[in-house]
């Protein structure tokens, strides 16, 4: 009897095997085949549930990859590959929308390379001698020249190259930093002065810096004055610290550069109620152009190689993809209009004659070697 208990017991085992093995086959629907760079371990395949978060799959490399320290997963994060930010670590797989394609990237959290500033922060400064006005739309902005390091470029933002004397500033002169409502000035050049109202700055020091306040860079003294958007005309007519040897510096609005019109720190004054928007060059192959504006006043507006801004760059088609507006959804859409090396929204690439949704703070991908950011 014993034996036949047994033997009863293995054979309801044997026939639950095949509605267990059909209940495996369901469940491997809710995993994503992807691909992962683990540092030097690049295109690791992985099958990951879609309800795995970021957070979790750190967790999981770090007990497959022996020679990744373990010791604090909370100085590593997930990215989506060619992209800056990380991806949210309590966000599902399926809520993240990671799709088979995607290839993810295990690294440390990078330390982003400048803070965008919000629109409402914005500040100028003007070169007195040319008019030229500068925006500074993130922090630290660097006052200086370009150079071969991309990431000085990237938050290069007042560059002096094509000025008069431009040339004797230093590559890294000096930098703009803004923190709880207030703006700072901090020299970065040893033997290159930095001088603020007549009185120069100590190297590894930095000065607060308001409206109408005057820089002066280098031995040549090259003269900027430095403005807010928050002092309003009538304020600033009130304002009882300028002296009337002073002139009082006029406001300067948003910069926004029309198409074909793309000099960086140009001002344009905007009609009332004009829908708006720009593009951020975050990489292409001139590295003067990387942070530079171009406002889109009207639509549609097609942007290319006609384009002056990325007029050599000869990966771009001419007329590569069209921006639209549809004023009754108050939406904007990016059209590829079959260019040779395509777009890509957030790495996505997208198909030709299709309109695609975009919004703030999303990335396109010219071909190869240019990359946008679309803002409002």
């Amino acid at each position: 009897m014993p034996s036949r208990k047994r033997s009863r017991k293995k054979s309801r085992k044997t026939r639950r095997m095949p509605k267990a093995r059909r209940r495996r086959q369901v469940e491997m629907s809710d995993y994503i085949d992807v691909k992962i760079d683990v540092f030097e371990h690049a295109d690791q395949r992985a099958r990951v549930l879609e309800s795995l978060t970021p957070a979790g799959l750190i967790q999981e490399v770090l007990k497959e990859f022996d020679d990744v320290t373990a010791d604090a997963p909370e100085k590593y994060a997930i990215y989506l590959k060619g992209m800056e930010r990380p991806l949210n670590p309590g966000s599902t797989m399926a809520q993240l929308d990671i799709q088979p394609q995607d290839i993810l990237v295990f690294d440390y959290i990078r330390q982003p390379i400048r803070e965008m500033l919000d629109s409402r922060d914005y500040a100028f400064l003007r070169e007195e001698t040319t008019g030229k006005v500068y925006d500074i739309q993130w922090q630290p902005a660097v006052i200086g020249r370009p150079d071969s390091d991309v990431g000085h470029n990237i938050i290069l933002a007042v560059n002096v190259k094509l000025l008069p004397n431009g040339m004797t500033v230093s590559r890294k002169h000096a930098q703009i930093t803004f923190s709880e409502g207030r703006y700072y000035i901090e020299p970065l050049a040893e033997h290159n002065p930095v001088l603020l109202n007549g009185k120069e700055i100590p190297l590894n020091s930095k000065r607060e810096i308001k409206h109408g306040d005057k820089l002066l860079l280098g031995h040549n003294k090259i003269v900027m004055t430095f403005l807010t958007q928050s002092v309003q005309p009538s304020t600033v007519k009130e304002t009882k610290s300028q002296t009337p040897s002073q002139p009082i510096p006029t406001p300067v609005p948003p910069l926004v550069s029309q198409p074909g019109s793309e000099k960086k720190g140009e001002t344009l004054f905007v009609p009332e109620g004009k829908i708006l928007s720009y593009l951020i060059v975050e990489k292409c192959t001139i590295s003067e152009r990387i942070g530079q504006r171009l406002g889109i006043a009207d639509y549609p507006f097609v942007l290319g190689r006609e384009t002056l801004i990325l007029l050599n760059e000869s990966e771009v088609s001419r007329r590569h993809a069209e921006f639209t507006f549809d004023p009754r959804t108050k939406k904007f859409y990016i059209t590829d209009l079959h260019s040779t090396n395509g777009v890509a929204i957030n790495t996505k690439i997208i198909q030709p004659d299709l309109p695609h949704e975009i919004g703030p703070g999303v990335h396109i991908q010219l071909g190869p070697s240019v990359v946008v950011r679309f803002e409002i």
